[in-house]
């Protein structure tokens, strides 16, 4: 069983799309605290597979000894096991639990094709160690983190507060989950500014170099593919920054960490 596993790359954004997704499938669009309990009565979420078969079981601590919650493909469907602490506790709206459970959930959306294919998925007592060769955009283990912040955060609301603590009682997160996602949200309502300060430079560079038939042999392009229209049309625009030709995307940082997207 694996601390964490090389996924498919999604960024921030997409993921957090993704979670948004799934709560419209689960007729928690418009919810503000989300009762995460109420699984247990859930049959069937959406996945990056389509709908797939789903259980939400509580067990003792005793068949979880390292584990607060886990994820796996029992044969007939996605099953997700807590620990009956994590479920107590989550009954009461504490932080931890309820983050648990969002994160065993985000598995079974993003990652169902790796449990199909009998990958097992924890969420440790004492935290899942990372492998540093692992990007962040292709980490199971963060792809997870941000799928449950989203998954349990009302973005509307979320937008008339005004600190990561007041997100966090808002929300039943704990301090740290509601803290990096406050930042990432602040993030978003910057980005299409700072895009657009982005776009003026490349179009700045690109007069500079010549016509635009003349780009493909005066721009120096990476070989990664844009993760927003798949074409290998991503150059450098004011140092981290990287823009795609093809799509207008901008990225702040392009997988050497978390990126802008």
């Amino acid at each position: 069983m694996s601390d964490d596993y090389n996924v498919d790359g999604l960024g921030s954004t997409q993921v957090r799309g993704l979670a948004k997704r799934a709560r419209s499938y689960l007729n928690l669009s418009d919810a503000d605290f989300v009762d995460l309990i109420a699984l247990e009565a859930v049959d069937q979420i959406w996945t990056m597979l389509g709908p797939k078969p789903f259980r939400l079981e509580t067990v003792s601590d005793a068949e979880l000894p390292d584990d607060s919650g886990l994820t796996t493909f029992d044969g007939v469907r996605i099953l997700t096991r807590i620990r009956r602490s994590i479920r107590h506790d989550a009954l009461l709206g504490h932080g931890y639990p309820r983050f648990t459970i969002a994160h065993e959930l985000g598995h079974a959306t993003l990652h169902a094709r790796h449990l199909l294919q009998g990958a097992s998925m924890p969420r440790r007592q004492q935290g899942n160690a990372r492998l540093s060769w692992i990007p962040n955009f292709q980490s199971a283990e963060r792809q997870a983190m941000t799928f449950a912040a989203a998954f349990l955060i009302n973005d509307e609301t979320a937008r008339s507060l005004s600190s990561a603590d007041e997100v966090a009682i808002r929300f039943g997160l704990s301090l740290e989950a509601a803290r990096i996602y406050y930042e990432q949200m602040l993030e978003e309502i910057e980005r299409p500014l700072s895009a657009e300060r982005v776009r003026r430079m490349a179009d700045e560079f690109k007069a500079i170099v010549g016509p635009t038939n003349s780009d493909s042999r005066t721009i120096s392009f990476l070989n990664d593919p844009c993760l927003s229209c798949g074409q290998k049309e991503l150059f450098p625009v004011n140092g981290s920054r990287y823009m795609c030709r093809a799509c207008d995307r901008v990225y702040d940082r392009y997988q050497d960490g978390d990126q802008a997207g």
